[in-house]
């Protein structure tokens, strides 16, 4: 049940060819994403790079973005620290799930990143939630969407 694909061709925010997260070893604990397009970013400021794909996952866990541990060494990291995407963000009607990561360069020059670059990671973890909750509403959007 758990795997990435690419979202729906309408949904899509580059060309070319898209590269699905992958483990770098066997014992990795999170799935490097790739960037599909090249782009500079200027110091002090951020940059949304659209991934083009989707994680699809069950109802009980959750898919957390950070950037990749090597990318301490640079002064980037992702504009609001971590990302958190939910099971129903899949497939919703405006974007189809699309990941993305909004970087933001804390440099005082230019930061490039190239296509194929790895921008961060997503490690899948099951959540709990207390017995009493009744929580029955229903993603209607897409990112940043949840603020019901």
């Amino acid at each position: 049940m758990r795997h990435f694909e690419v979202v729906k061709d309408e949904h899509r925010k580059n060309s070319g060819d898209i590269q699905l997260p992958t483990r770098a070893t066997k014992n990795s604990i999170a799935y490097d994403f790739y960037s599909p397009i090249s782009v500079d970013i200027e110091p002090m400021c951020s940059q949304m790079i659209w991934t083009d794909v989707k994680a699809i996952f069950n109802s009980d866990e959750a898919l957390l973005i950070n950037v990749r541990s090597s990318m301490g060494k640079q002064p980037v990291m992702i504009a609001n620290t971590q990302g958190w995407v939910e099971s129903d963000y899949a497939n919703n009607p405006d974007n189809d799930g699309n990941i993305g990561f909004r970087l933001f360069n804390l440099g005082n020059t230019i930061y490039t990143v190239h296509t194929g670059d790895r921008i961060g990671q997503g490690m899948f973890i099951k959540y709990l939630t207390t017995d009493d909750d009744d929580t029955t509403a229903e993603r209607m959007g897409g990112f940043g969407s949840t603020g019901i």
